[in-house]
């Protein structure tokens, strides 16, 4: 028989704050999204999903440059390819957001070149 998992209370809080991030962020407020995303990521620094929603959450709340330097400090970080080319692909957006053609040429350039690898 299998035994269910039991998740602590700190599992199920964590799960509740990123449920509410995503929520606020599909229904349009990604302002409020960006609160619970903030404290998810002091929470779990290393996720890279959730740095990945924070700075969608910070370039949909107008904060493009915000969402720059979360998705820089990001690439510094150990993460498989696949974590990388998404995070490069988002990268590619924001700097859309900010009229930086250059570097979001790069940016997806980048992100196609790890995709042809795998």
């Amino acid at each position: 028989m299998l035994q269910e998992k039991q998740y602590t209370p700190r599992e199920r809080l964590h799960a509740l704050l990123d449920l509410l991030s995503y929520f606020y962020m599909t229904y349009g407020k990604p302002e409020r999204a960006c609160s619970y995303l903030r404290l998810l990521t002091k929470l779990m620094p290393g996720d890279h999903r959730l740095l990945r929603s924070l700075a969608r959450s910070e370039m949909e709340s107008g904060n493009a440059e915000v969402a720059r330097e979360i998705l820089e400090r990001h690439l510094t970080m150990t993460m498989t390819s696949e974590e990388r080319a998404a995070t490069l692909l988002l990268l590619s957006r924001v700097f859309l957001r900010l009229e930086q053609l250059e570097n979001s040429s790069q940016a997806i350039a980048q992100f196609l070149e790890i995709k042809k690898r795998n």
